[in-house]
């Protein structure tokens, strides 16, 4: 029997520590500890059993750098990233504006792709892009409550599968939106039912579905056994409020 496989990666170190409220929000990996974790992580990632076929990633330059990686180690070096705004930060403000009022700008493709960023796919069109303003259908925008960055998730979720069409996908975001789309595809009976908790850095998720089947079934949480050194152990966790508990 087939299975569809989801893989969920949180990128490793950035070189300039996001801090909430304060920012930088948009720091490139670390130039040494995050690019050995980010090669850690693709190299877990291209080993899997069944690997993906393709990477959906946030259009955030930790994500993208992660996502590069990524499909280099799969050998798929071409068109094989899709930017999709559907998975970018939460836009809070504590993750979006630093002190002076400067707001998030997250960069286009052919920014990302001048930056030496070719692996992406430029006939890709985003499924679930940004909204210019408050949205009520599951379009990113700022800003966004917790409740609605739920309904992001879910909306972005579903679009990304119909595009993807069965094929075995990576997707490459921030803890938020991660966990989000997780517990949506965990669906729990409630919140407190919930497996899921904090991500560490370079966690890795994955969930399986048979052809015949309508449910996910999560076999593997934020997994850091592939990271160097003690980050092997999980830290640097990040989780969504209504997941602390955990």
């Amino acid at each position: 029997m087939t299975k569809q496989h989801i893989y969920f990666v949180r990128y490793g170190l950035t070189k300039y520590p996001l801090v909430e409220d304060t920012g930088p929000y948009d720091s490139p990996l670390h130039p040494i500890d995050g690019n050995e974790q980010g090669i850690a992580i693709a190299r877990r990632v291209a080993a899997m059993p069944t690997p993906p076929d393709v990477v959906y990633s946030s259009n955030l330059h930790r994500a993208v750098s992660t996502s590069q990686l990524i499909v280099h180690a799969l050998g798929k070096t071409t068109n094989s990233i899709r930017v999709e705004e559907g998975l970018v930060e939460w836009l809070t403000p504590s993750l979006t504006v630093e002190p002076d009022g400067t707001r998030l700008q997250p960069r286009t493709v052919q920014q990302l792709v001048d930056m030496t960023f070719t692996e992406i796919d430029q006939g890709y069109k985003s499924v679930n892009p940004i909204s210019e303003s408050p949205s009520t259908d599951g379009a990113p925008y700022f800003f966004e409550s917790e409740d609605y960055l739920m309904i992001r998730a879910k909306v972005s979720m579903e679009r990304i599968l119909e595009h993807a069409n069965g094929e075995n996908i990576c997707i490459v975001s921030h803890t938020p939106c991660a966990q989000a789309m997780a517990l949506y595809l965990e669906s729990p009976a409630s919140v407190e039912e919930s497996k899921i908790g904090p991500w560490p850095l370079g966690g890795v998720t994955m969930f399986t579905k048979d052809s015949d089947s309508d449910g996910w079934t999560m076999e593997m949480y934020a997994d850091t056994s592939h990271m160097p050194g003690e980050y092997k152990n999980g830290l640097k966790e990040w989780s969504l409020p209504c997941l602390t508990k955990k």
